[in-house]
């Protein structure tokens, strides 16, 4: 097995949200808040419209009794213009909002 085959060790899920937040709140990220119909495929649309942007974070909070869903994604501030481009071309988001993570 040379060096490049081995996995780096996964740290506790506490330490990685930790490492995320200093990471985030120093290089200038933007939060995108994307309010979608959920039909079961949003968050895989989500994905890979996304998928060669650096998305920094992202959650999803599965739908209520109306039928929406929230997915809020950490973004760089250099890609979040585009990111919310590509986020408006889908037919499942009803709602984008963009402003600066903390």
């Amino acid at each position: 097995m040379t060096l490049s085959a081995v996995l780096p060790a996964v740290a506790s899920a506490a330490a990685t949200a930790s490492v995320t937040a200093t990471a985030t709140a120093s290089t200038g990220c933007h939060t995108l808040t994307v309010t979608v119909r959920d039909g079961g495929h949003a968050l895989t649309r989500i994905s890979a419209m996304l998928n060669n942007l650096s998305v920094r974070a992202l959650s999803y909070r599965a739908a209520d009794s109306s039928g929406l869903a929230v997915c809020e994604i950490v973004v760089p501030a250099a890609d979040s213009p585009r990111a919310q481009a590509k986020l408006l071309r889908c037919v499942e988001i009803v709602e984008l909002t963009a402003h600066p993570a903390v």
